[in-house]
């Protein structure tokens, strides 16, 4: 039998994965307001309950709480945008520089695995196995570095930054251009040119960035 403090972590939980990918798929946009009231019926749970989830999302960085108003989903400046950006920049090229050579052919494989899983999903268009698949091939292939703490960082980086990137994920050519890259980045890690890994890895991250603040930031 499930402890009550076990039950109520995995009700949490499973409040914060879907309000996750609520936030993520563009069903609540940035600056929307997050309604408890409203939440507690939709989920039949407790108010603590959806407190707590939304905390967590806070934790998260992708929802903020804004005095006297409750919770709204976090909505990120130009600045803001720059400032995230410039420290992914340096964390993936960074990591990129860094993976281990000649490439360890377990590994490999199963970065191929994640490459083909993610373009079998964007050709289904299946988008919420396009981001899972997306996650599952960046953080395979940061593995490669066999540097725990790099790899955690770029992941906590990722993460401040699901409501930015996951904008462009309804528009066909950015994912079929994520897809192509994800291909390039497997061809530049089986050529040992970690160089061109690491010019790809940056310009992978910029298309959904420049959706984000044309739609959203408005003009400089």
């Amino acid at each position: 039998m499930l402890r009550h403090g076990t039950m109520t972590e995995t009700a949490v939980s499973e409040i914060v994965a879907v309000l996750e990918q609520d936030i993520i798929f563009g069903r609540f946009l940035p600056k929307q307001r997050l309604y408890e009231d409203e939440f507690i019926v939709r989920f039949s749970t407790k108010r603590h309950i959806v407190r707590a989830a939304l905390q967590e999302l806070e934790r998260k960085g992708i929802v903020e709480r804004q005095p006297n108003r409750g919770a709204a989903v976090r909505y990120f400046s130009r600045s803001e945008v720059a400032a995230l950006y410039d420290l992914r920049v340096i964390l993936h090229e960074a990591a990129a520089r860094r993976i281990q050579l000649p490439a360890d052919s377990q590994w490999l494989s199963e970065l191929e695995a994640a490459r083909d899983a993610h373009a079998e999903a964007v050709a289904a268009r299946d988008l919420g196995l396009v981001f899972q698949t997306n996650t599952l091939f960046h953080r395979k292939l940061f593995e490669g570095t066999g540097n725990h703490y790099l790899s955690e960082a770029i992941e906590t980086s990722n993460a401040k930054t699901h409501g930015i990137r996951s904008h462009g994920l309804g528009m066909p050519s950015l994912l079929e251009k994520a897809k192509a890259e994800h291909f390039a980045m497997v061809d530049a890690v089986k050529a040992g040119d970690l160089d061109t890994l690491g010019r790809l890895c940056i310009d992978h991250m910029q298309p959904a960035r420049a959706f984000y603040e044309e739609k959203y930031c408005g003009v400089l």
